[in-house]
């Protein structure tokens, strides 16, 4: 079961894997990094936002936790989809690459899921 504290363990274990394969022996410079590392790192980029709202959620009520964590279940698989059928950068139809669809989508996630908690902390707090 998705819990509080396994979502964000699971966040931060993620946040940790990425930092140690970005940053582990200068990644970006070497040609093997450019080629397999960053593709992945794309693809998995809209994961690394639920760090931080796992983090704020954490001490709030369960009912502000559980209504963001219905949006991001199925926000982040739709973004990380939008991203996998997204043609690269050298493709004739489009050419902006995955990069657009992954970090729009993030943003637009951010921005969501702001409101999604704030409303919800409001009307939880009204209640009491």
């Amino acid at each position: 079961m998705l819990t509080k504290k396994n979502i964000f363990l699971i966040s931060f274990s993620y946040v940790a894997i990425l930092v140690i394969f970005a940053f582990w022996n200068g990644c970006y410079d070497q040609l093997w990094c450019r080629n397999y590392i960053n593709p992945i790192l794309t693809f998995f980029w809209p994961l690394l936002v639920i760090f931080p709202f796992s983090l704020i959620t954490y001490k709030m009520k369960e009912e502000v936790f559980v209504r963001w964590w219905k949006f991001t279940r199925w926000w982040i698989p739709l973004t990380m989809f939008l991203t996998l059928i997204t043609p690269d950068s050298n493709s004739v139809i489009m050419s902006w690459g995955k990069e657009v669809p992954a970090v729009g989508m993030t943003i637009l996630y951010v921005f969501i899921s702001t409101i999604i908690i704030i409303r919800t902390w409001l009307r939880v707090r009204k209640e009491q």
